[in-house]
């Protein structure tokens, strides 16, 4: 399936009253996003991907940096294009990293157990599962695939290693489990493959590091967007948010402030946006996406 950029409609409508100037694109993956926030000519886009096929494939006439999440901020300082107008994040895996069978992501496709989303790092999948302890990949599984049968399935690795494929792995898992409905099953793989990618790519600290850093170059009415696919994610974000649109918190009877909170950001009237069924028709993979964003006061 090919990549289709989510909610495009949501975020033309709300870039509407954002000023001009350089808006980032933090997960460029084909391009899709980019396409039409760069065709806004009010913006210079610069978009940027850990992902070195994308950075190779993309359009010659779109400006594409090699950089994961957390080095933003620096490039752009580095490099005068500060302050912006907004960043958008896409978060996730991309449709190319999915269907691509050597890169281990799909549990669909027998492949390498490799998972980098930056293919120049050194860790991958297969060295997680082979080497790290039981303790470490129950506590791996429980964190971020919130499996509730980690402990089996740590257990049921560590006594079948080596391991060097998915259809390996997916096998353990079954084994693993209790016999119950396929569906079921099904969702445990799935968790589990999201535990170890996110634990390959160190996503979570990728991506709080990344907002935390950007917050302070927004512009004036300018905008975070981010759009998140899991639970876990969308947490990040909803209190990173929350953070940023909270002012002081000191008891009223104090007359002056010493939290030092001051409300940087606010809310729209919608906090939240979810794709239309219509979307969802045309592109599956926009069915667990969540939008959210906040605007600079």
């Amino acid at each position: 399936m090919p990549h289709v950029g989510v909610m495009k409609e949501e975020i033309s409508s709300l870039l509407k009253d954002v000023p001009g100037g350089y808006f980032i694109d933090a997960t460029y993956g084909d391009g899709s996003h980019f396409e039409f926030i760069d065709s806004e000519n009010k913006f210079t886009a610069i978009g940027f991907d850990r992902d070195f096929d994308s950075v190779a494939n993309s359009k010659n006439n779109h400006n594409v940096v090699h950089l994961n999440f957390s080095k933003i901020y620096d490039f752009l300082e580095d490099n005068s294009f500060t302050p912006i107008s907004g960043i958008l994040y896409d978060l996730g895996v991309s449709s190319h990293q999915i269907d691509t069978p050597s890169r281990g992501f799909s549990y669909s496709i027998d492949s390498d157990l490799d998972m980098r989303m930056n293919q120049q790092q050194s860790l991958t999948a297969e060295n997680i599962l082979n080497s790290y302890s039981y303790e470490e990949l129950t506590l791996i599984f429980q964190n971020y695939g919130e499996e509730r049968y980690s402990k089996l399935i740590a257990k049921k690795i560590i006594d079948n290693r080596p391991i060097y494929k998915t259809k390996e792995l997916i096998k353990l898992i079954k084994d693993a489990l209790p016999k119950q409905n396929p569906i079921y099953i099904e969702k445990s793989i799935r968790r589990i493959f999201q535990a170890i990618r996110i634990q390959v790519n160190d996503e979570i600290n990728e991506l709080k590091k990344s907002l935390t850093s950007i917050k302070d170059v927004i512009l004036k009415k300018g905008v975070i967007i981010c759009i998140s696919y899991h639970s876990l994610e969308d947490k990040i974000v909803k209190n990173f948010m929350n953070g940023l649109t909270i002012g002081c918190t000191c008891d009223p009877s104090i007359a002056i402030c010493v939290c030092n909170k001051v409300e940087s950001f606010k809310f729209p009237n919608k906090k939240k946006y979810y794709p239309s069924n219509e979307e969802i028709k045309t592109n599956s993979r926009a069915k667990s996406a969540t939008l959210r964003y906040v605007v600079k006061l």
